[in-house]
């Protein structure tokens, strides 16, 4: 892109050029300058100012040449993995799960803490204090801390920037979060989505869906809802609270929710409803022992997760019905279930589904397991990636 019109547009059309380099490196990594010219159709001389100073600063690296059938071969680029980290939280019901990555996405580690309190604002504290440490562990990288993306069972405001609603979370409804979050760290970045549209964005970006056109993604842990992503991007609806499915009804004058109905889907196919169908609890009873109880044929696990499946059937049915989608992602802790959880769903469907709806439809569990909705934290940090890489590539030295 060309400069025109007065000298005062220079500095925002650098930044255009900027902008369009390191979203082509970004999409199509590893390239070659050329490559980048001809898929921007910014000039050759362009791209390699942009690049050089991108190298410069340490945020790209180059990795040597690719063969060409004549001529002088080119040099490759590619993002600087390690330049900066993102992280991805997952706040649910009785706990929060964190993921720490590289600015591609790969995992650097995960933690798992249990939430003591009900109240948002000993939880912001842990977090502050979990931010701080990783700030400090990661200041040698260039860009450091680049955007934290916090994952809540909740609807959020994104006008009022405070809860708008939380049936599981009481405490939390009119909490203003963000601003709890920047008034500890006023110049870090952070991303506020509802579980189903994180786990739909992290099933899309690091998950099976990466080649999908629409995908209907059941964020199935303690709470249940459901995120639409239909050519690339979400269903939101009016006031950003689409997918609370896991509070429509499936069972008349059922079990009494938290959000003050009866019968709601959650009740029947959460892990809540399974521990309710084992009568257990989770100190006396860990869901990686029921996992792995699954797995040994522990024969009042298989009963109790066939009850869940064929209750998790029927919500998808619904989900069938008003959606007609091509992919359904099964995410969140029980995803961990796998085939027998998914061979009771798709009996479910079966039974309540005329077969002509049902032929070209996939449902799988999610690979990413119970680091999928943390994922989906870590994709809206990498979102805004690109804006991070042009702000530290400008800054004066």
């Amino acid at each position: 892109m060309n400069a025109k019109g007065p000298i005062g547009n220079f500095d925002l059309v650098k930044k255009i050029n900027m902008e369009h380099t390191i979203g082509t490196i970004l999409r199509y990594r590893p390239i070659s300058r050329a490559k980048i010219a001809a898929i921007t159709g910014l000039n050759k001389m362009t791209v390699s100012s942009c690049v050089d100073l991108f190298l410069q600063k340490g945020l790209v690296i180059e990795l040597g040449t690719t063969g060409t059938s004549r001529g002088r071969p080119p040099t490759l680029v590619d993002l600087n993995e390690q330049a900066g980290i993102c992280v991805g939280i997952d706040i649910e019901v009785n706990q929060f799960t964190v993921l720490v990555t590289d600015i591609s996405g790969k995992k650097l580690d995960s933690r798992i803490y249990a939430m003591s309190c009900s109240e948002p604002q000993p939880v912001v504290d842990a977090i502050g204090r979990l931010l701080a440490e990783l700030k400090n562990i990661h200041a040698h990288r260039v860009l450091g801390l680049v955007g934290v993306g916090i994952v809540i069972p909740i609807y959020y405001n994104t006008q009022a920037n405070v809860v708008e609603y939380s049936a599981n979370l009481k405490a939390w409804t009119d909490f203003p979060l963000l601003g709890s979050l920047e008034k500890q760290f006023p110049d870090l970045p952070f991303y506020i989505n509802p579980t189903p549209y994180a786990g739909a964005m992290g099933e899309v970006q690091f998950g099976r869906a990466r080649t999908a056109n629409h995908l209907v993604y059941v964020s199935s842990s303690w709470g249940l809802s459901v995120g639409v992503y239909n050519n690339g991007e979400l269903f939101t609806g009016t006031t950003g609270t689409a997918g609370r499915l896991g509070h429509s009804t499936i069972h008349m004058n059922g079990k009494k929710c938290s959000c003050g109905n009866r019968g709601c889907w959650e009740m029947y196919a959460s892990v809540k409803a399974l521990y309710d169908m084992l009568d257990t609890t989770q100190p006396q009873l860990p869901f990686a022992d029921i996992v792995s109880g699954l797995q040994q044929g522990d024969t009042r696990i298989i009963a109790a997760v066939s009850e869940l499946g064929h209750y998790q059937g029927i919500g998808l049915a619904n989900v069938l019905n008003a959606y007609n989608p091509r992919i359904i992602c099964i995410g969140g802790l029980l995803a961990l279930l796998g085939e027998p959880l998914l061979s009771a769903i798709w009996k479910t469907l079966h039974d309540m589904v005329p077969e002509r709806f049902l032929q070209h439809l996939e449902i799988y569990c999610s690979d990413l397991g119970e680091l999928g909705v943390a994922h989906g934290g870590v994709s809206m940090a990498i979102r805004h990636l690109p804006s991070a890489v042009i702000t530290y590539s400008l800054q004066e030295e």
